[in-house]
């Protein structure tokens, strides 16, 4: 700790004896007696050592606090050394900083953490509804027995199910990065829309909804895999919450480029739609029905925000629901 503390002060120590050297050269010029000179070098000596010895005791205190600092991170600002000096305060300020930074993040890796795990959680739970479904149809077949257009359209779905529980799973843990993931591009909306449609084609006829689309070539720049992602996860609520009526996916360039999805089904209340797209918030629907996970408004909230995409939803309990997604004015993003 000793030669910690003399590199710390060298600087000042270099400079008291160079003063003192001139100094005393100074009266040695001026035919000062030896004995006069000897005894200013004592003073000065003397009153440095004492000056030394107190910053010194000072100095191991303050190092000995910030040891003891390194093993109760959480109490830095309390416990901090009280300086008058105002670069040791900057410092201290930076300090204090830092730790709120780093506080920050060591929070938000634990949330992801916990959000990981809640959508692993759930994503089994999910899992388990078309799969034990495929084992049903499997085990009600008997051995000679031909599939039925019904058994086989209801294996379809599972798979299909399956296919999109894995996939939400997926984009989950992609979500977190997903800046670094975007490929921005011109992507013609209308095509993207008829082949999202055609990948649900299953779910509207076994519930035999009616389907109101009409093709349409509308050019934007944005992520065409990310963009379809939640096209997808759109119209595949608007297919779950809906047991009879239409489904309609429409584009409307006034006031503002924008893509609609609605339809006649259950509705949101009021009270939901505040939280809708919370992480993990399903709502009364959701309640109602134990296969909802909430997760799927909450990855379409976070993928339009990455892709400047407002996304507005409005709905009237028991009238169904309307989801609409609002592009950019500019330019860069929307070719008219």
């Amino acid at each position: 700790m000793l030669r910690s503390y003399l590199r710390h002060r060298q600087f000042l120590f270099l400079w008291t004896a160079v003063v003192l050297i001139i100094f005393l050269f100074l009266q040695y010029l001026y035919w000062y007696p030896l004995a006069s000179i000897g005894y200013t070098a004592l003073i000065v000596v003397t009153v440095l050592a004492i000056i030394t010895a107190f910053d010194y005791r000072n100095y191991r205190s303050r190092l000995n606090q910030l040891d003891a600092l390194e093993e109760a991170w959480i109490s830095l600002e309390r416990e901090m050394p009280d300086t008058q000096d105002p670069l040791e305060q900057r410092y201290q300020q930076l300090i204090l900083k830092q730790r709120e930074i780093l506080t920050f993040e060591k929070q938000k890796q634990l949330t992801a953490q916990q959000q990981r795990e809640e959508l692993v959680t759930m994503w089994m739970h999910q899992i388990k509804l078309p799969l034990a479904s495929l084992s049903l149809i499997i085990e009600s077949l008997e051995p000679d027995d031909i599939l039925s257009a019904s058994h086989l359209n209801e294996m379809k779905l599972a798979l299909m199910r399956t296919e999109q529980y894995a996939q939400t799973a997926l984009k989950a843990i992609q979500i977190e990065n997903l800046k670094e993931d975007l490929i921005l591009e011109p992507c013609d909306l209308g095509e993207l829309c008829a082949e999202v449609i055609r990948k649900q084609a299953l779910p509207f006829i076994l519930k035999k909804l009616q389907l109101d689309f009409t093709p349409f070539h509308q050019t934007v720049i944005t992520d065409r895999k990310w963009l379809g992602f939640m096209v997808e996860q759109l119209l595949s609520n608007a297919l779950k919450y809906t047991d009879s009526g239409t489904i309609s996916v429409t584009f409307q360039s006034d006031p503002a480029p924008h893509l609609i999805i609605a339809d006649t089904g259950k509705g949101i209340s009021a009270a939901d739609q505040q939280r809708l797209f919370e992480h993990g918030y399903t709502g009364y629907n959701g309640h109602q029905d134990f296969k909802a996970s909430g997760i799927g408004l909450t990855l379409c909230k976070k993928t339009a925000d990455s892709l400047n995409i407002k996304l507005v939803l409005e709905s009237e309990k028991d009238k169904g629901t309307q989801v609409h997604l609002i592009f950019p004015q500019s330019d860069l993003f929307f070719y008219r």
